[in-house]
C-alpha cells in the first residue's frame, strides 16, 4: 500500500479550509442554488421519464377503453338513446380491429387478442344492457302517457311513432314481439309491466 505523506494532506487541508472561511457567504449562497437545481432537475426528469412511460403504453385503444370504463360507464344512467348507440357503435369497430389484428398476427398473440377483445365485450355488453332497460322504461313511460315527450329517444323518433302505432291497433300479439325483439324482455314480463290481460 502506498504511503501518503500527511504533512502535504495537512496543508492541503490548512489552505481548503481558510478558502472556505473567506469565501463562507459565498460558496453557501452556492450550495443552495445547487440544491435547489438538483432537485427541480430530478423532478422535471422524473415526471417526463413517467409520463413518456404511461404514453407509451397506452395506446389510443387503451386510452380509449380507460375513458370508457372510469368516465363513460358511470355516467350512462344520463345518456340519451343517441349516445348509447355511438358507444354501442364505437366499441364494436375497437372489436372488429382486434380480430382483423388477430388474423394478421402469429399464434402466440392469440391469447392476448383474446383477452382485450373479452374487455371490450364486457364493456359492449354492459351499454347494451343499459340501452335495453331505458329503452323499455321509456315504453312503460310511454305506453301509460301517450302525451309523454321523451328526450331520451331524441334522434330515433322512429321508435316512438313505431310504439305508438302498435299501441293504437291493440293487436296484442305483434305489440308483445316487437317489445320483446327490441329490448330483449320476456314475453311473461312485458305483459305483467303493461298490464295486458289475455
Amino acid at each position: 500500500m502506498a504511503k501518503i505523506e500527511i504533512t502535504s494532506i495537512v496543508e492541503g487541508g490548512k489552505k481548503v479550509g481558510k478558502l472556505i472561511k473567506d469565501n463562507q457567504k459565498e460558496i453557501l449562497a452556492g450550495m443552495g442554488v445547487a440544491k435547489t437545481g438538483i432537485k427541480l432537475l430530478k423532478e422535471n426528469t422524473g415526471n417526463k421519464k413517467e409520463n413518456q412511460i404511461i404514453k407509451k403504453k397506452l395506446s389510443y385503444r387503451e386510452q380509449m377503453y380507460k375513458k370508457y370504463e372510469n368516465e363513460i360507464l358511470p355516467k350512462l344512467d344520463s345518456q340519451n338513446r343517441l349516445e348509447l348507440f355511438q358507444y354501442i357503435d364505437d366499441i364494436e369497430q375497437y372489436v372488429q380491429q382486434l380480430k382483423e389484428e388477430e388474423k394478421r398476427e402469429n399464434k402466440l398473440k392469440k391469447p392476448l387478442y383474446e383477452k382485450k377483445i373479452k374487455k371490450w365485450d364486457s364493456l359492449l355488453m354492459q351499454i347494451r344492457n343499459k340501452m335495453s332497460t331505458k329503452d323499455y322504461l321509456e315504453f312503460i313511460k310511454i305506453y301509460n302517457d301517450p302525451h309523454y315527450q321523451s328526450n331520451y329517444f331524441k334522434g330515433f323518433e322512429g321508435h316512438v311513432e313505431k310504439f305508438k302505432t302498435y299501441i293504437g291497433t291493440k293487436e296484442n300479439d305483434a305489440f308483445l314481439k316487437y317489445l320483446e325483439k327490441t329490448t330483449g324482455r320476456d314475453i311473461e314480463k312485458i305483459k305483467k309491466d303493461f298490464m295486458i290481460i289475455e
